[in-house]
């Protein structure tokens, strides 16, 4: 019952006070509001005086009432003071307590047989002021708060709006790194997409020389077609991770196996190292617990790490990917390489986007920005360690069934 009762009072004063902020003071004659405080204060004023107006003579039946409405006379004048206040604001209120004081005051000095009678209309025209400044100002203040509270809204839309166009530029850099990385693995790319393609071509000569010499044998014929089906698989293959890891994919959270993005980020830059004669050595802990992440993305943070490795690491070095638990229920990815390592000057400068270390032309400095924006949308950590002449090694750090373990 009184969660009722309070509802309803909250109601009423929200209707109070939005219809009281929604008035504009115009001239007298013009507001319907004025009529209706001036037609009130007249009334009030008749009735006070009904004494001495004789008012009970006339309206015989109507004596007691005057003598009970004059006791309260004082009470009823805060009533258009408070309407006039609301409408008006401070300029009503004060208008309307000096009409009631100038009423007060003649019955006061000429029909009031007591000294205090005057102190008293003087008095009355005190806490009149006071409701009149009181009301007004909780109604700026309500205005002001709903003022603000409007420009929040309008800020906080603004702020929506932002984030959808920076998730969107967010969106975009993944996928121009994402080209960036293929276009610097073109070239070898292509080499190992070429060798299986020459190999098929290899067996289709000697196909077609056996049979023009007629001395093809059907074993012999179904063994070379084996061999060419491999080989194409061999490139199709190839080109299925280039197209996967290409194409532009949406934010896709799962349970995720590390060694198999490993194995998988590998397949797409491990010909990069043959041409370069690189050995890469994998040291993954078997039966790690998955992480929850999104496969792709991971698998292009480690595509940039490890062909930055192996583009930093001189003919004939090794380039080193490791995994395994660390404290704080951490899963590590670490990529090493005996690169010729990088100063510690720029090593605090490398996630910072556009700079780059490498040679013009061989990349323009977000692999790694975006590769750390990648990993701590995850809540995860990425970190790099570097000596000059030893090499470079980062750290990946990813939470181990982070979101999975807090789902119902």
């Amino acid at each position: 019952m009184l969660d009722r009762v309070n509802g309803w009072l909250d109601r009423v004063e929200t209707r109070i006070v939005n219809w009281a902020l929604g008035q504009r003071a115009k001239p007298a004659h013009r507001s319907p509001h004025f009529w209706t405080i001036a037609g009130l204060s007249l009334l009030f004023t008749v009735l006070y005086y009904a004494p001495q107006l004789g008012l009970g003579r006339w309206l015989p039946g109507c004596s007691g009432f005057f003598n009970t409405v004059h006791d309260l006379h004082r009470g009823l004048f805060f009533i258009p003071i408070i309407y006039a206040s609301l409408v008006f604001r401070m300029r009503g209120g004060a208008i309307s307590s000096l009409y009631f004081l100038m009423v007060m005051l003649p019955r006061a000095i000429a029909f009031s047989p007591y000294p205090h009678a005057l102190a008293r209309a003087i008095v009355f025209f005190v806490p009149a002021i006071l409701i009149s400044l009181l009301i007004t100002s909780l109604l700026e203040r309500v205005k002001r708060a709903r003022a603000a509270r409007a420009q929040l809204a309008d800020l906080h839309d603004e702020l929506a709006e932002s984030l959808i166009r920076l998730q969107e530029s967010e969106e975009q850099l993944i996928q121009a790194e994402k080209l960036s990385s293929l276009g610097q693995m073109a070239a070898s790319i292509a080499h190992e997409i070429n060798n299986p393609l020459a190999g098929v071509l290899v067996y289709t000569q000697l196909i077609a020389k056996k049979l023009a010499q007629g001395t093809m044998e059907t074993n012999v014929a179904l063994d070379y077609l084996a061999k060419m089906a491999r080989e194409v698989d061999r490139s199709s293959r190839i080109i299925r991770n280039l197209l996967d890891f290409a194409r532009p994919s949406e934010l896709t959270l799962g349970d995720v196996d590390i060694n198999v993005v490993i194995e998988d980020a590998l397949a797409l830059v491990r010909h990069r190292a043959v041409l370069g004669q690189i050995e890469v050595i994998e040291d993954l802990q078997a039966d790690l617990p998955k992480v929850y992440a999104d496969y792709d993305q991971l698998r292009q943070v480690l595509v940039n790490l490890t062909l930055n490795a192996i583009q930093a690491t001189p003919l004939g070095g090794r380039v080193t990917l490791r995994t395994h638990m660390a404290d704080g229920n951490l899963l590590q990815v670490i990529v090493e390489d005996t690169g010729h390592g990088i100063s510690d000057e720029n090593c605090g400068k490398l996630f910072t986007p556009f700079f780059t270390t490498k040679e013009k032309g061989e990349g323009v400095g977000l692999g790694l920005a975006v590769a750390k924006g990648i990993i701590e949308k995850h809540a995860g950590l990425i970190g790099v360690k570097s000596t000059e002449g030893e090499g470079t090694t980062f750290v990946v750090s990813l939470p181990v069934q982070a979101q999975s373990e807090s789902s119902p």
